[in-house]
């Protein structure tokens, strides 16, 4: 015969099943965060992390991107364009008096 603790072991049934509507999802949230966490930390064990010497050379491309073509937005695109601009804006003055 059943103990009434194993009775009421084996008859629970968690409170966000127990309760209707938004109530019972606000109650299984505690339950879900922890699912959530949990399969986070699982997840993160199968990625295969890069060494430091893989994160440094991507370092050195990204830092080398960077500045070519900031060399060659600020130099090669936007003077010309600002002189271009400068030159239209003269003439135009120059048309308004």
């Amino acid at each position: 015969m059943r103990t009434a603790k194993e009775k009421m072991a084996a008859e629970y049934v968690p409170v966000s099943e127990r309760l209707p509507g938004p109530v019972g999802r606000v109650a299984s949230y505690p339950a879900r965060v922890r699912g959530f966490l949990h399969d986070v930390r699982l997840e993160l064990r199968s990625v295969t992390w890069p060494t430091w010497a893989d994160v440094r050379a991507t370092t050195v491309v990204v830092l080398i991107a960077v500045f070519f073509f900031g060399f060659y937005l600020g130099v090669a695109l936007d003077r010309p364009f600002a002189e271009l601009m400068n030159w239209l804006l003269k003439i135009g003055k120059g048309l308004v008096r």
